[in-house]
């Protein structure tokens, strides 16, 4: 189980609890964005929470941020938080000084990158793997490259060749331990996403009625609820232990690489899984806009094809493996130590 009973984790939950109730996410999509929600959250410093002290940070443990950003996820947060802890670690790890404001990150392919909460962030720090550097950009000093995004979370692209950074520096970074970073704290965000979609199909079920019988004592239904409850199991181990795997080898995020990658796969798969029959069980009122479920089901899919879907993680792992002695993949599957890069 990912931690939340950290002072980080604890501050966090507070904070949502006070200040995104189930209508912040509605009257965010409406074009209400929670200022106080996002203020909150910087007043305490936990945007800052993986930065290092020397840049202005505390320099957090890994696995105590994970409980905060699992508690953001359970609330379907509107503001940009995860990605801009992610952000300001990959200027941190530049030597770059930390804006103010929101911020965001994003994966130079060419000219152009994805970009989550593209209309929303300040500042998107962008890591560019040929060139071992990352640069710091006003989101807005970049165009729009595609449409409209799927939910506030979802990536677009955004072409930068026209656009000047504001600073750049060389980093050490792998682009193996970036992609840990980023799918670690996907994955943290999905496994309770699920969850917290699992709970409010669980409790609709429960209060509403047909013929004379609460929805839940109807087989199907509870065939259903099974399926994504032990998807949301399966989800919840693979994010743990992929932040477990970062929080290890902290110094040198690239060894918690395949264990990132394990948990992409594993719910992916998950997500694939549970939300149509989420949405199933709530009859139409699942497919509302008034309703909540869509804040998850939407923001799933999105965070599902974070640097590709599942399909693409799984062939790249797979074509590692097929290389490896089996006598390497067996101790990483028994013991976590997993291939040498």
């Amino acid at each position: 189980m990912i931690n939340t009973e950290g002072m980080v984790a604890e501050t966090a939950a507070k904070i949502y609890t006070d200040l995104c109730g189930r209508e912040v996410p509605h009257e965010a999509e409406a074009g209400q964005y929670p200022q106080a929600l996002w203020d909150a959250l910087a007043e305490n410093g936990l945007p800052l929470a993986w930065v290092s002290e020397e840049n202005g940070g505390f320099g957090a443990d890994y696995d105590e941020v994970f409980g905060a950003i699992w508690v953001s996820a359970e609330a379907a947060s509107p503001v940009p938080f995860a990605e801009t802890l992610i952000g300001n670690w990959l200027l941190d790890r530049a030597g770059i000084a930390i804006p103010d404001g929101a911020s965001t990150f994003a994966l130079l392919e060419g000219n152009t990158a994805s970009v989550p909460f593209a209309g929303t962030a300040d500042h998107v720090a962008v890591y560019d793997a040929g060139k071992n550097a990352i640069a710091l950009y006003k989101t807005a000093d970049a165009s729009a490259a595609d449409g409209q995004a799927l939910s506030p979370d979802s990536d677009t692209r955004l072409d930068f060749s026209t656009a000047t950074p504001v600073a750049s520096a060389a980093t050490n970074l792998s682009r193996r331990a970036v992609e840990a970073l980023i799918l670690t704290v996907r994955a943290v965000q999905m496994a309770s996403a699920i969850e917290a979609a699992l709970n409010l199909s669980i409790a609709y079920v429960s209060d509403r009625e047909q013929f004379g019988r609460p929805l839940s004592k109807f087989q199907a239904i509870q065939h259903q609820l099974a399926i994504g409850a032990s998807e949301s199991a399966a989800a919840t181990m693979a994010a743990t232990q992929a932040a477990s795997a970062l929080a290890r080898h902290a110094d040198d995020p690239e060894k918690a690489w395949h264990e990132a990658v394990v948990a992409k796969v594993q719910i992916g798969h998950s997500v694939e899984a549970v939300t149509v029959p989420f949405h199933q069980v709530h009859g139409a009122m699942g497919y509302t806009q008034e309703y909540d479920l869509h804040h998850y089901t939407r923001r799933l899919w999105a965070w599902r094809d974070t640097l590709g879907n599942e399909h693409r993680w799984s062939k790249l792992l797979g074509a590692e493996l097929a290389v490896t002695s089996p006598d390497q993949i067996w101790k990483g599957v028994t013991t976590g130590a997993w291939i040498a890069s």
